[in-house]
């Protein structure tokens, strides 16, 4: 609750809109604050700060974005609460957390649904996307852009994980997600959800045995220094999200609005670009701090333990979204 109380005060702190002059006429400088969990060194990160730079210059300074990484405003959760409220203004999210407030987007979550980049690409640029996003609408969200997060696997301090029986006993943080506790605890691990802003302290008082993510945030976070095996289970392929407010949205003028979703299209295709590249040379450099990488060639056996979670999501959601998204070529 503290967490929450003080959020909103940074926030309405932080709320600014400057009048000047532009043309002879008074313009009303809107000035929005972006949050995000990742650091400053984030490929993801490094698209945002590109989107917030364009919308500037394609706006000529009457929307200026500012945007604060490493949890400076809060956790996931905290930034999509403030979303919805209209006292901030755009956050990057999982889609993890976002499946606590738009539950049809935990369809993106679902264990093993990928088959790779290209078909998540697909697929949330075709049919699927847009009912989703639509879907984020009706909830108080304007979506902005989809951003590509590679695969999650388990990365602990203990041992390397080749089959679902090595996570038995383990401590793994998942994200604030309900769907990603039961999938861990399915696999075999004990499922431990956790802001991702706490996790270092958390791995290094032994909180925590290990986590779960791509070799990008396990690099740039320094995660590396609490962290020594890094397992390929592909559990989940979950993409990041550009939202903002739709309060926020809806009070721009049209020009702004076409502006904001030109640009974010821009972003998109950018981090798209840099993702596949930043995770080859991301591999590399934690070979050099010491991270030891095992591939698990077939992943079947994780496989099976999480169809349950499956079952769970389509008894209550059924499968029409699921399905347009396997089925999508």
């Amino acid at each position: 609750m503290l967490r929450k109380i003080l959020f909103v005060f940074i926030a309405l702190a932080l709320v600014t809109t400057i009048a000047f002059v532009s043309g002879g006429e008074e313009t009303k400088k809107v000035v929005m604050k972006l949050s995000s969990v990742l650091p400053e060194s984030h490929p993801t990160n490094l698209a945002m700060v590109f989107f917030a730079d364009e919308v500037n210059k394609r706006t000529n300074g009457e929307i200026e974005i500012q945007v604060f990484p490493n949890s400076q405003l809060g956790e996931q959760r905290d930034a999509l609460e403030g979303l919805k409220v209209g006292i901030l203004e755009m956050a990057m999210t999982a889609a993890g957390p976002l499946g606590q407030f738009v539950p049809t987007v935990d369809v993106l979550n679902l264990p093993y649904i990928w088959r790779d980049l290209d078909h998540m690409h697909k697929a949330l640029d075709g049919e699927a996307g847009t009912i989703l996003a639509a879907d984020m609408e009706r909830a108080g969200f304007k979506f902005l852009y989809w951003m590509d997060a590679g695969s999650r696997n388990v990365i602990n301090n203990k041992l390397p994980i080749t089959k679902p029986e090595d996570l038995r006993g383990l401590r793994i943080r998942v994200m604030t997600s309900n769907l990603m506790v039961d999938t861990l605890n399915n696999m075999g691990a004990i499922a431990t959800p956790m802001g991702q802003g706490e996790v270092y302290s958390a791995l290094q008082q032994g909180v925590l045995d290990g986590w779960e993510n791509n070799p990008q945030t396990l690099l740039t976070l320094k995660l590396y220094e609490v962290s020594k095996y890094f397992s390929s289970t592909r559990h989940f392929m979950v993409p990041d999200v550009l939202l903002m407010s739709k309060k926020v949205f809806d009070g721009l003028t049209p020009d702004q609005q076409k502006i904001i979703m030109e640009v974010a299209k821009q972003a998109q295709d950018k981090q798209r670009a840099s993702w596949k590249d930043s995770e080859s040379k991301a591999i590399e450099e934690l070979k050099q701090k010491g991270v030891i990488f095992n591939d698990i060639a077939d992943v079947t056996p994780f496989m099976e333990k999480v169809k349950p979670v499956w079952k769970t999501y389509t008894d209550k959601y059924g499968t029409k979204l699921s399905d347009m998204i396997q089925n999508t070529k």
